[in-house]
């Protein structure tokens, strides 16, 4: 019996042995699976996240969020403890866990204090390893977190069970690269015969030698064709060798083509359990020559066969030239020598040679094909052709060999052969077809595919009975088609075997057409493909999986959004409204911090949002005219106050070459200077913050500036340059702290470039400040004229009429407090039911439309206003006031028919130049 060490010892070899399998460890990262570790991180709200391996002595990091190293000894790891638990671990203070207090990376410098971890465990029960998160700060997880780190372990071991399946999908696929065609162009006929002589197969020589087509051939008895005359010497030799033992067999005879011709055939016969496998050369043309020899010597040497002359005891008397020419030996190299002696070499079958000499012996002649050489010692297949001619007396007087060089014939047979060897032992179903697609021949892989036997198959299509399914036999019919038209095709169908299991097959047809142009054979090669369709099937369940995920991420945060916005719209509108009442000196500096922190934590969430946005795609770059110079000084003279609260400087270098007018993204590119400039202000004390904006090259249509942010502030570590730009990353950790923000700028900043097709770059050096720079390509707006834009003073609004839809009270009163202030006339309705009514019954200049209410909503309501009968409703501003951030939902505005929207929470100056534009 085991002991417990040795069963812990076995099982931990299989647990690594089930990890290397999956031949994850030390690769590259990969994208997937760094987005697995950023979602656990903003999931679970810590700073530092990973997917580690347990490797024998070490923890592998194949995705770290948060750390500058990939691996750790395994003996300091937390992994020890996730991977024995089936559920989440969790560590809420290291410092006050007697079994971590003392570990090197709770009271060294990473300060770890809070560690949680999901184990990874495949579908066979391995621990492979986890996927943990750390934070400087003691905490404790909610239930839903720990439900999402577990999924997100789960959603791991999906990416890496996939792979693993592709890579061997892949290795698979490779195995069945070569494809096999097998030929039966041979002009030799080749058959089968049962034992009472009826033809099972013939191969199409049938109809060049005998006359017959294949269909007409197979399944009549060898003696329909044989010479009368030569019916009794065949069976007589045939019984005498069986008698004897004897299984192969040489004999020439007779033979009736369909028209009535006689011709000679050699056939070469071999008796296999109750079948005969015969092979039959035409040798019409041989008995002629034998016959006619003498006549026709005078011509032998300008003959393209080679001949030869003997005399009785077989020494060469006389060559033709084409001996000369296909042996290379001439008259004067051979003539005396037996021909035997000097053609053969190493590979020549010297046995052969030896029996054609006793055929010769006993005045015997014979055909036979041999291996020889030529005098350059080059191997050739020779075809020889025997005759002897007998005296008046009965007595040998010479011997005539008729020689071809068969070198090519045989290459093609040998190739052959090694196709049918191929097709018989590949694991590749193959099935031989006539010209009308039924069966003919099946090899052993294709019983073992489908588990039916040649019999069951012969003579019937073989789609006929793998599948009746009507979308395959669609596929199949139009395979046959083109079959038909002499096109090869490929189809994948799902068939069924015999015992009824479904198969998945790949189907290559190869129709074989003759000299005619007709299709007589076609071959299909048949492999079975249903590993690789589930594995299909599983990598698109896993897409869409990996996309509903990335719409619900979208949905939740636009929710969120909306959720946070809507009061976010109260405290900030009451801030603005506060400060605008006269208050008291005292209530001024509280008011203001009021104002700050609420609209800062607005920032903080447009940064959430725009990153999630970019993540997904859903940003795109406007293209308008805009003056670079003057966006340039927009945005110096907006970091003023903040300038001068830091003791600093700013200034601004614009090239003075730099055309008037520049068409691009004016909002996104404000927003990347102010992220920027923003940063350099906070990071620096006492000292100067530069924007520097130059003109590197010009055409007739476009201009290349280079955009730099410097500073002379706290500068940023050389080992930390690579990480600054990756989310909710600080060069320190004692930033955020200090100095406050989410980590997000950065990341925005530089994919907001990226859709300008700009790489932003950072020189730096801590203590000595920091150098931002990019280049951007505008085109020029040289026909530009700009609208001059008239001010709306608030009197003005004295005599129009709004009406408010928003059913939160909080904003209604707000909009009432600020819209007061300015003289309008102001209606509100609480639900989309009750602004229908308000449209019906009063006239008004403006619509302000909240989007989610309960029972029709926003969208629904501007439908049906826009549906209504008279030019008014069709004309009169409709503007959305959302708080939701949501691609679609900004299609949608259009798609109702509204004007515009208004992004909540709104400041009064920003809703006093939308009635400026739409009441004006």
């Amino acid at each position: 019996m085991l002991t417990n060490n040795q069963t812990s010892s076995t099982l931990e070899m299989e647990r690594l042995r089930a990890l290397r399998d999956y031949d994850i460890l030390d690769t590259p990262p990969e994208q997937e699976f760094d987005n697995i570790t950023k979602l656990a991180s903003l999931i679970c709200n810590t700073p530092i996240a990973v997917i580690a391996l347990v490797d024998e002595d070490r923890l592998w990091f194949k995705s770290v969020l948060g750390l500058d190293f990939k691996e750790l000894p395994r003996e300091i790891s937390f992994a020890e403890h996730v991977i024995q638990s089936d559920n989440v671990f969790e560590v809420c203070d290291a410092l006050e866990d007697e079994r971590f207090s003392k570990h090197p990376s709770v009271i060294g410098h990473i300060h770890l204090r809070y560690y949680a971890g999901a184990p990874l465990i495949d579908e066979n029960g391995y621990r492979l390893g986890t996927i943990c998160v750390f934070d400087q700060q003691p905490k404790q997880m909610s239930e839903a977190q720990k439900e999402g780190l577990q999924i997100l372990a789960k959603e791991i071991i999906t990416h890496i069970s996939l792979r693993k399946k592709a890579k061997e999908l892949q290795v698979k696929t490779q195995r069945f690269e070569e494809l096999l065609n097998i030929s039966t162009v041979s002009p030799e006929i080749h058959c089968i015969l049962d034992d009472k002589g009826e033809l099972l197969f013939v191969n199409s020589a049938v109809t060049s030698v005998l006359e017959y087509e294949v269909e007409e051939a197979v399944g009549l008895t060898a003696w329909t064709f044989c010479y009368r005359d030569d019916i009794d010497r065949v069976v007589n030799t045939i019984e005498a060798g069986l008698a004897l033992g004897t299984k192969q067999f040489n004999i020439d005879f007779r033979i009736v083509t369909k028209s009535g011709l006689i011709r000679w055939l050699s056939w070469n016969m071999v008796c296999k359990n109750r079948r005969w496998y015969a092979y039959g050369r035409d040798i019409t043309e041989n008995k002629r020559v034998e016959n006619e020899l003498m006549k026709l010597s005078f011509v032998a040497s300008k003959v393209n066969n080679a001949v030869v002359i003997n005399d009785s005891d077989n020494h060469v008397t006389w060559v033709n030239a084409a001996f000369e020419k296909i042996t290379g030996f001439t008259l004067e190299d051979i003539k005396g020598q037996r021909l035997g002696d000097l053609i053969q070499g190493p590979g020549t079958d010297l046995e052969l040679i030896e029996q054609a000499r006793e055929l010769t012996n006993r005045h015997q002649s014979f055909t036979v094909d041999l291996l020889a050489y030529r005098k350059d010692k080059q191997p050739i297949w020779l075809s020889i052709y025997n005759t002897v001619v007998f005296n008046d007396e009965g007595k040998v007087e010479i011997e005539v060999e008729i020689i071809l060089d068969i070198t090519e014939k045989k290459k093609a047979e040998e190739e052959l052969q090694l196709l049918s060897l191929v097709a018989s032992k590949t694991d590749t179903g193959v099935n031989i077809a006539d010209g009308e697609g039924y069966t003919t021949w099946i090899n052993h892989s294709m019983e073992k595919l489908t588990g039916y036997t040649l019999n069951e198959l012969q003579g019937l299509r073989l789609g006929d009975i793998l599948s009746k399914d009507e979308a395959q036999r669609e596929l199949i019919v139009a395979s046959r088609q083109k079959a038909n038209n002499r096109e090869s095709s490929i189809i994948e169908v799902q068939a069924k075997k015999k015992s009824g299991e479904p198969i998945w097959f790949s189907v290559s047809n190869t129709p074989i057409v003759n000299e005619k142009g007709k299709v007589e054979r076609q071959i299909d090669l048949i492999t079975d493909i249903s590993q690789r369709k589930q594995v299909e099937k599983e990598m698109v369940e896993a897409k869409e999986q990996a996309l509903q995920l990335s719409a619900a991420k979208e949905m939740f945060l636009s929710v969120m959004s909306h959720e946070i916005r809507t009061p976010l719209n109260a405290v900030i509108g009451m801030a603005h409204l506060l400060l605008d009442n006269d208050p008291k000196e005292s209530q001024i500096p509280d008011l203001n911090l009021l104002r700050f922190s609420a609209e800062n934590l607005l920032n903080i969430i447009n940064d959430i949002l725009d990153l999630t946005k970019m993540e997904t795609g859903n940003v795109q770059l406007e293209t308008i005219p805009f003056s670079m110079k003057a966006l340039a000084s927009d945005v110096i003279n907006s970091l003023q106050m903040s300038v001068v609260a830091r003791n600093n400087t700013l200034e601004l270098i614009c090239d003075e070459r730099i055309p008037e007018y520049v068409k691009g993204d004016k909002t996104r590119l404000y927003q990347v200077m102010m992220n920027l400039l923003g940063n350099a202000i906070k990071f620096t004390q006492d000292g100067t913050i530069i924007l520097e904006i130059n003109m590197l090259s010009e055409d007739q249509d476009r201009v290349l500036l280079h955009f730099a942010v410097k500073d002379t502030g706290i500068g940023i570590a050389e080992e930390k340059l690579a990480y600054i730009f990756q989310p909710f990353i600080q060069a320190r950790t004692d930033i955020s702290r200090k100095y406050g923000g989410t980590g997000l700028g950065l990341t925005i900043t530089k994919k907001m470039l990226e859709l300008y097709g700009a790489d932003i770059q950072v020189d730096s050096e801590e203590g000595e400040g920091t150098v931002f720079h990019f280049n951007i390509s505008f085109e020029k707006a040289n026909d530009y004229v700009p609208q001059v834009k008239v001010f709306t003073e608030p009197n003005m609004f004295m005599d129009k009429r709004i009406l408010l839809v928003d059913d939160n009270e909080i904003n209604a009163l707000i909009a009432k407090r600020i819209f007061g202030k300015w003289g309008l006339s102001l209606d509100f309705a609480i639900s989309g039911e009750e602004a229908l009514e308000k449209v019906r019954d009063h006239i008004y200049d403006l619509i302000f439309m909240d989007i989610k209410m309960p029972g029709i909503d926003g969208f629904e309501a501007t439908t049906l206003i826009r549906a209504m009968d008279g030019d008014y409703y069709k004309q009169v501003p409709i503007l959305a006031l959302t708080a939701s951030t949501l691609h679609d939902e900004h299609n949608k505005f259009a798609e109702s028919g509204m004007n515009g929207h208004i992004l909540k929470p709104f400041k009064p100056e920003d809703m006093r130049n939308v009635l400026s534009e739409y009441l004006s």
